[in-house]
């Protein structure tokens, strides 16, 4: 499905502040919601970080946006992020 500008604009916002998170630091949903200009929107956050492609020919992929160090409000990786 096609995304409006917004939203691949919010997309891009989420996955350029994700890869700024050095390795071996860890920061939460609610951060890169204020990061990104949108506080009121953690769980937004959580669903790009699920929809992100896996397809490495993509600009941002599993490969380059180390989703694993964002953490939710319990201070774990929220579940629907995992990969299978």
């Amino acid at each position: 499905m096609a995304r409006s500008d917004e939203a691949a604009a919010f997309f891009h916002a989420v996955y350029s502040a994700v890869q700024e998170i050095p390795h071996g630091k860890v920061t939460s949903y609610g951060h890169i919601a204020k990061l990104v200009g949108t506080p009121q929107r953690p769980r937004q956050v959580g669903v790009c970080l699920k929809h992100l492609p896996s397809d490495t020919a993509a600009r941002f992929n599993h490969a380059n946006v180390p989703w694993q160090r964002v953490i939710n409000a319990k201070g774990v990786i929220s579940p629907r992020c995992v990969l299978a």
